[in-house]
């Protein structure tokens, strides 16, 4: 029977097709024409494991995977389908881990073989695991490190912002000042020595006259000491005028003196007499304190109100205006509190610590991840003062921190601005 071309044509391409299809698979390492078992895996994640991936036993490729797709629980578990080679039978607690294969991190599956006379059918599901990788060991070594490191640059930014705190513009500014005294200071002791070296050479011959004329005064005074002796004899005579006076009479006179300044102090201080009822009578004081205030009050009012006692105008040019007396209240000082900064941690801590239980109510603000905390809220510098003080007993490290409408400001600046 003749076959046409056509029929040919189509034989040949049915041909190249299914050639074509078996090449794909086998280059896949799928092979049709050789018996593959079937297994599954239950994964939650497969970090990179990919269809055709190889399945390894003792170093060994025994198989590849053929799919993977998402288990039917609904919990996004995947579900991995591979085949291995041949009537291969895999024993009963046996494993399926998905491994890397290489340093680039390829991932397979590495079966894990537990010795058993009990097998898994095909198409069982074999327990599946996953091995850590390079990063996530590497991860798990660096993290005390991390957390170290952190912990460190949290301290340093502590200390890098109590030093910024201290050596600000201002104190730069007067460390330089006072260095360029010092440097002035220097100068003008070269000057000094220098003027005082030509003023030596200068008046040398002076010099020498004044140590001649001291020459003479010592030889002046020693051809005097005959003088001299008659001082002492008259300074002997002296004392033996004052051994004659009766030294007992004059004591008894002055402790007699002072008993009596001793009952008069006793008088006044338990009340006795006009004095005592002066100088211990409070409510005198206050009356005079009163009577001071107001003749300075009216004298302030005289002084700016004149009008008020003497009317000496000849014309009337309208309503008096009257300055009041009252002295305008101080600008609040408010608009600057103060805390006392006990502790900075980069870990949380409770404030219901033992730690802070003698202190009044813990405030804590986080910055850039570190945890500060303060007590206290005012804008009185004696009761923060002792708020410090007390402070200082548990935490040695404590400073006082100031504020401007919540927001920080330098405590310099602050304190300067409160005492005015």
């Amino acid at each position: 029977m003749k076959v046409s071309k056509y029929t040919k044509l189509g034989i040949l391409i049915i041909f190249s097709i299914a050639v074509f299809i078996w090449g794909m698979n086998y280059l896949k390492g799928i092979d049709f024409f050789k018996k593959n078992t079937v297994y599954y895996a239950l994964y939650d994640h497969i970090d990179g494991l990919v269809t055709s991936s190889a399945v390894m036993m003792n170093g060994y490729q025994v198989g590849q995977v053929k799919e993977i797709n998402f288990s039917g629980r609904n919990d996004g578990s995947l579900l991995v389908t591979f085949s291995l080679e041949g009537d291969f039978k895999i024993p009963q607690g046996s494993e399926a881990r998905i491994v890397s294969s290489d340093i680039m991190g390829t991932r397979s599956i590495k079966l894990l073989i537990n010795p058993s006379d009990n097998y898994y059918s095909s198409y069982d599901t074999i327990p599946g695991s996953i091995e850590g990788d390079l990063k996530e060991q590497v991860s798990m070594q660096v993290l005390p490190l991390k957390n170290k490191a952190e912990q460190l640059l949290a301290s340093l930014d502590s200390a890098i912002t109590v030093v910024t705190y201290i050596f600000n513009a201002e104190a730069r500014k007067n460390l330089s000042e006072s260095f360029a005294h010092i440097n002035q200071t220097i100068l003008n002791l070269q000057q000094t020595s220098a003027q005082f070296n030509t003023l030596m050479q200068a008046e040398s011959g002076n010099i020498q006259a004044i140590i001649g004329n001291l020459k003479q005064v010592s030889e002046t005074l020693s051809g005097s000491s005959a003088n001299f002796a008659n001082i002492a004899e008259n300074f002997s005579a002296i004392s033996d005028s004052l051994a004659a006076v009766q030294l007992t009479a004059m004591m008894e006179d002055i402790v007699s003196s002072v008993n009596g300044l001793e009952q008069i102090i006793a008088k006044i201080n338990n009340k006795e007499g006009s004095a005592g009822m002066l100088i211990n009578d409070p409510q005198l004081y206050n009356n005079l304190t009163l009577v001071s205030q107001s003749l300075d009050n009216l004298l302030n009012d005289i002084r700016n109100n004149p009008k008020r006692y003497v009317h000496f105008s000849a014309f009337d040019l309208g309503k008096d205006v009257y300055i009041s007396t009252r002295e305008p209240e101080k600008q609040a000082s408010s608009d600057y509190s103060f805390k006392v900064h006990l502790i900075s941690s980069p870990t949380r801590l409770n404030t219901n610590l033992e730690l802070f239980d003698n202190l009044p109510k813990v405030e804590e603000v986080e910055v850039s991840g570190v945890y500060n905390y303060l007590i206290g809220n005012t804008s009185n510098l004696e009761e923060i003062f002792e708020l410090h003080k007390q402070a200082m007993h548990v935490f040695p490290d404590a400073t006082i921190i100031s504020f401007k409408n919540e927001r920080q400001v330098k405590l310099e600046k602050a304190l300067r601005k409160t005492n005015k």
